[in-house]
């Protein structure tokens, strides 16, 4: 799960250490569900560890399935749900319990894709930086689907162009 917030221009990462990779990343905030809890949920909480921000549940932005084979310790078929989230708060306070988030910043749209792009995990990048598109606007919600791992080329089912409210 992983949470996209603007504002204004800017999207809020997270500067993470990426696994055994020396070099920490920047990245979207987000992490694991947790037993008991719904993946909104997961993505408000995740949000506030990471950075600081307390935001409503936003709307579904994407959602990335992908299989691992090469990692026994990650084995197996990942589904990371993307909410995209808007705030006009500014002020972070990362609090993160894991450790892994080293800061949190607001950083230029233009900027956040350049350091998008150079992450080597396919599904971590490309759909991301597919929503965050030169013009701005993200389209329509997407599946992007990596059956034959993560190597392959994705599948990319569009979605609804705007979020269905609830009855």
């Amino acid at each position: 799960m992983a949470a996209l917030v603007r504002n204004g221009t800017d999207v809020l990462m997270v500067r993470e250490r990426l696994g055994d990779d020396p070099e920490p990343g920047w990245v979207l905030p987000g992490g694991q569900v947790e037993p008991g809890e719904l993946v909104d949920e997961a993505a408000v909480r995740e949000l506030w560890e990471e950075t600081g921000l307390r935001a409503a549940p936003g709307r579904l932005a994407f959602l990335c399935q992908y299989t691992v084979t090469d990692d026994p310790g990650w084995a197996g078929v990942w589904t990371v749900f993307t909410f995209e989230f808007a705030t006009t708060v500014r002020d972070l306070a990362p609090a993160d319990p894991d450790g892994s988030i080293l800061e949190a910043a607001w950083v230029p749209a233009a900027e956040a894709r350049r350091r998008l792009a150079r992450l080597a995990f396919r599904p971590r990048r490309e759909a991301v930086l597919h929503h965050l598109r030169e013009d701005g606007d993200p389209g329509e919600a997407h599946l992007w689907l990596w059956p034959g791992g993560t190597d392959d080329d994705p599948v990319v089912l569009p979605g609804p162009r705007r979020a269905v409210e609830p009855r």
